[in-house]
């Protein structure tokens, strides 16, 4: 023991900071590759020393060799990727909503860089990540993902992570409710300029010298542009629904790695 601290104190921190550190890696806005590695690395201590203290009741057995440490060392980092990987999906359905709008305003091929991934997303992708974002940390979203990675530590003890089948029956529900919200968040835009579509098919049969591909380009824009306006409060309406339902999966997820 040196300074109080004893080698199963070292362990346990070490442990705690393995998963602390690869969940807040990838979560939402905090694993941002435009988020400071420096601050990532500093949160994760910060919020380790505030963890490790209230989990001296856990059990570490003694690591009887270096090899034993890494196993569980990997099997920690493996529940804080799981954990980190969940939450990333909460604005991978918000993405695929923009895609979809951005496909039918003629902006499919029309890209940005994410400051957040460094990857290319259509631009109206784009604008509905930097809403949701802001949603997100107004209804404490950011809040609710380091409780939820606090409360893993009751429900998934330390060493304690069990990785049934019944995982990837849940990542499949998850990938079937993203694109199920997905449609339901971009569906205003998506069915104004679906209409809008159908009705310069129609102005193309009855008026055959009319460019329409010259009028209807500008046209599905601005119509869709007002419509993403006008659309603005049903939108936090269901980013607020889908994001009640992703707690909902993602306390099922927790809750099933520990049993």
């Amino acid at each position: 023991m040196i300074f109080g601290i004893s080698h199963n104190d070292v362990i346990l921190y070490v442990l705690v900071f393995a998963r602390v550190a690869s969940a807040i890696a990838i979560l939402p806005i905090l694993g941002s590759q435009s988020y400071p590695v420096q601050a990532k690395i500093g949160l994760s201590v910060l919020f380790s020393l505030v963890l490790a203290p209230t989990l001296k009741t856990s059990v570490v057995p003694e690591a009887s060799s270096v090899l034993f440490l890494l196993m569980n060392i990997s099997k920690e980092i493996t529940v804080g990727l799981l954990l980190g990987f969940l939450a990333s999906m909460l604005f991978a359905g918000i993405e695929l909503a923009g895609q979809l709008i951005a496909i039918q305003m003629g902006f499919g091929m029309v890209n940005v860089l994410d400051p957040q991934s460094f990857q290319q997303v259509s631009i109206i992708s784009q604008v509905k990540v930097l809403i949701a974002s802001m949603l997100f940390i107004a209804i404490d979203g950011h809040h609710f993902l380091l409780e939820g990675l606090h409360q893993s530590f009751t429900a998934v003890p330390l060493l304690g992570a069990k990785f049934p089948r019944e995982i990837y029956e849940i990542n499949m529900h998850i990938a079937a409710m993203i694109f199920i919200s997905a449609v339901k968040i971009g569906a205003p835009v998506i069915v104004t300029l679906l209409l809008t579509s159908v009705s310069l098919g129609l102005i193309a049969r009855a008026v055959p010298q009319m460019n329409v591909f010259f009028v209807g380009m500008p046209l599905k824009i601005g119509i869709g542009m007002a419509a993403m306006s006008f659309s603005l409060s049903f939108f936090a309406y269901a980013f607020r629904t889908f994001f009640g339902q992703f707690k909902i999966e993602y306390m099922s997820l927790i809750r099933l790695l520990g049993h």
